[in-house]
């Protein structure tokens, strides 16, 4: 924490920058008025004469953060004002983002070395702390920490069987981060990725039935009915960048069916795959026929202007504002130096650790670097979703290099087993050389 209160100590405890003074003022607002008034509030000060509807255009996670910190500090006796609560906010919150992503490396590695360096490595990783910065009170501050949590809990519910609790907490982990920031979407499409890509190498059980199933469950529903709800509305259902998941989950859905089907009626494997084929191909026209002649025209939309960007180039969202700004551009190379430093060369040797040992937990920080790259080369302000990748990958390798060193060094000096140790002590004797035996007389 006390790295990103640089600023606090220099000019005082302000809020800087554009975006947070905003978000602060929509704070004040929300303290002051309530959340029903806020979910009303119309701005006639802002983007004059139009103005804004504050409650249908603002993720409202980090206010309600700060609202529901500002009064748990009141209720137990220690009142702070609203300022000093935003000031702190994102540093307090990128201390919580660098002890998630040590418990996620910890769940891909099991080695506690591991987990206590890439702690320390996401501290002061330039890449998280470019959004944790004391008085930049923004979206991003706490949108990291909910994205690394959502994620160490998704791989923990895929531990063991007993571990499908997990899977609940993370679905609300989900939820807060659908109501911190737009970059959701990003989580979202993560754990269906993995998912699918788990189904797809052969390690497919009961386990991850159970645990996307619950998680998508619950983190839908606190989408589509939590504090974002205007902003999100049914998309996780309509739109095309959502609609993935959606599928994963109706795919497991009938993969766990023909599984029961095929237990009970002891099928084998050739006709397992078969029932499979059938129940796949009875979804895909009973979802054709829906799509075609149940669902209202228009009702599935298309992918939004600045999704579409990430994979069309020059695609602009037709907003000249949203495209001027900087860190809507493609990234240049010279930014991963400055944002990821020595993380940028460690980095691929321990992403190659994980590629050693099967486990669901190393297949998703496969699964999470190479999209999060993929997505990063494409617009600057996503090289933050990959910094706890690159601090798990630079902790798994620098925990090779440390172990191999140590393993090195002490093999020289590793005492002698006690019988030989013994052996050692004693001189040998010297036994006399083998006698012949007498030779008969030769006759004469």
């Amino acid at each position: 924490v006390d790295i990103r209160l640089y600023a606090v100590r220099t000019y005082g405890r302000v809020i800087h920058e554009f975006d947070p003074w905003f978000n602060f003022r929509a704070a004040e607002y929300m303290v002051a008025h309530g959340w029903g008034a806020f979910q009303a509030w119309y701005d006639h000060e802002v983007w004059y004469p139009l103005g804004r509807h504050v409650g249908s255009t603002t993720y409202p996670g980090l206010q309600l953060t700060a609202w529901g910190v500002h009064s748990a500090l009141a209720a137990v006796g220690r009142p702070a004002s609203l300022n000093d609560v935003c000031v702190f906010l994102p540093a307090g919150f990128g201390a919580l983002a660098a002890g998630f992503t040590g418990l996620l490396a910890w769940e891909v590695t099991r080695k506690p070395n591991a987990a206590a360096l890439a702690t320390a490595i996401m501290a002061i990783h330039p890449g998280h702390l470019m959004r944790s910065i004391a008085g930049g009170f923004d979206n991003e501050s706490i949108a990291v920490a909910a994205m690394v949590s959502t994620f160490y809990l998704w791989v923990r519910a895929l531990r063991s069987d007993a571990s499908w609790p997990a899977a609940l907490l993370c679905g609300v982990s989900y939820s807060y981060m659908v109501a911190a920031w737009g970059g959701y979407v990003f989580v979202l499409n993560m754990i269906g990725i993995h998912a699918a890509a788990l189904v797809l190498v052969g390690r497919y059980s009961a386990r991850l039935w159970r645990a996307y199933s619950l998680w998508w469950l619950v983190g839908t529903a606190g989408a589509v009915f939590g504090p974002a709800r205007y902003l999100v509305g049914w998309q996780p259902f309509q739109s095309l960048e959502q609609l993935g998941p959606t599928a994963v989950f109706a795919a497991l859905q009938l993969w766990q069916l023909s599984e029961v089907m095929a237990d009970r009626r002891r099928l084998d494997a050739t006709e397992t795959l078969k029932l499979r084929l059938r129940l796949f191909g009875y979804a895909a026209a009973a979802a054709a026929v829906a799509v075609a002649v149940v669902l209202p025209e228009g009702f599935i939309g298309p992918m939004s202007a600045r999704v579409r960007s990430l994979f069309i180039k020059h695609t602009k969202t037709g907003n000249p504002l949203v495209d001027s700004v900087a860190e809507h551009q493609a990234t240049p190379p010279m930014l991963y130096w400055h944002y990821f430093h020595f993380t940028l060369f460690v980095m691929p040797l321990g992403l190659g650790t994980a590629f050693f040992g099967k486990s669901d937990a190393k297949l998703f920080l496969i699964v999470y670097t190479i999209v999060g790259f993929y997505f990063s080369a494409k617009m600057v302000r996503l090289l933050l979703l990959i910094s706890p990748a690159t601090s798990v990958c630079a902790a798994a390798c620098l925990d090779s290099l440390i172990a191999f060193n140590i393993e090195a060094l002490t093999a020289d000096d590793q005492p002698p087993v006690e019988g030989e140790e013994e052996e050692a002590e004693q001189p040998r004797a010297i036994s006399p050389p083998p006698q012949q035996p007498p030779q008969p007389p030769q006759q004469q």
